[in-house]
């Protein structure tokens, strides 16, 4: 575990959505880091909905581009769940992202271990979870 858990994620199911076995384990230290049990990482949208339905998550972080494909159709399956969701991604733009999703909160990678708890603090500890 690198530093000390941050008491506004400690605990926390988090799924990681990351095609990219190196930057998903980067995330997965950092959330390690933090105090968070890591769900995942899921590679496709696929592989992240079966985990959404057999796992307990809190919320997610969300690479936008995946091979094949998106995280759009994660995200609708988080907030049908009422689950909240970060995108991260190396893009500049969020074009690829239909209409209805392009409103929630985006980081650019690489995600420092700061931006990523105040991410967390703010969308994940929300009033009820």
């Amino acid at each position: 575990m690198i530093g000390k858990p941050d008491v506004r994620c400690a605990g926390l199911k988090v799924l990681i959505v990351e095609d990219d076995f190196l930057v998903a384990r980067s995330l997965e230290i950092l959330l390690a880091g933090l105090g968070c049990e890591v769900v995942g990482p899921a590679s496709t949208a696929e592989e992240a909905c079966e985990l959404i339905k057999a796992r307990p998550v809190d919320g997610a972080l969300l690479d936008i581009a995946l091979s094949p494909g998106t995280s759009a159709p994660v995200a609708r399956a988080l907030l049908y769940r009422d689950r909240p969701f970060v995108f991260v991604t190396g893009y500049a733009g969020i074009g690829m992202l239909p209409d209805d999703l392009r409103g929630y909160r985006v980081l650019q990678k690489p995600v420092d271990r700061e931006t990523l708890a105040s991410a967390l603090g703010e969308f994940i500890r929300q009033p009820g979870r």
